[in-house]
């Protein structure tokens, strides 16, 4: 319990507002960490601030508990700790690609809320074309970037990222619920 305790109080002191409107909905979470290697994929404050009205709202709705706590739960892995030099190992027993980069060994995460995406972040091009790897990962549909690292207690880890990492699909099941007047 003191392991999980500590950890709130990490979040709640360097990522307010993730932790209070997204990560504490999920039940039970800190007393699950109990000296057991875990991953958590961290939004920062001014990621939270930046999302819309509407959602924030959807996010708040009590009447929405159940999806917020699965949106919640695909920014956790209570079962493993994965270290971002992981995340970007290279598997060099498979060809590389046409622009000469090699393949990442990690094509995807298995969280609490269900599998995410692993892949290299790009930067540059028009639209979406000719872009090119920079050497990053990103996690999730919303490709996601990894800004920072930090370990924490005995066998985690904290990822903060640039954005929300759940898939886009899981804000239909809040817009399955219309809130009068928005």
């Amino acid at each position: 319990a003191k392991e999980g305790q500590a950890i709130k109080e990490f979040l709640q002191e360097n990522y307010p507002l993730f932790e209070s409107t997204i990560f504490s909905k999920i039940p039970n979470v800190y007393a699950s960490l109990k000296n057991e290697p875990f991953t958590i994929f961290c939004a920062s404050d001014a990621v939270m601030v930046d999302i819309d009205q509407k959602r924030k709202l959807q996010i708040s709705d009590p009447r929405n508990v159940e999806i917020t706590e699965k949106l919640a739960s695909y920014h956790f892995i209570p079962t493993g700790k994965v270290t971002r030099e992981r995340l970007q190992r290279e598997d060099w027993s498979v060809p590389k690609t046409a622009d000469g980069v090699a393949a990442l060994s990690i094509g995807g995460v298995l969280t609490a809320g269900g599998e995410l995406r692993v892949g290299r972040s790009k930067s540059g091009g028009f639209m979406g074309f000719g872009a090119k790897e920079d050497g990053g990962v990103v996690i999730g549909n919303n490709d996601a970037k990894i800004v920072k690292s930090v370990n924490v207690g005995k066998e985690g880890i904290i990822h903060e990222v640039d954005a929300l990492v759940a898939p886009d699909l899981i804000w239909r099941y809040f817009d399955q619920l219309r809130i009068p007047g928005f």
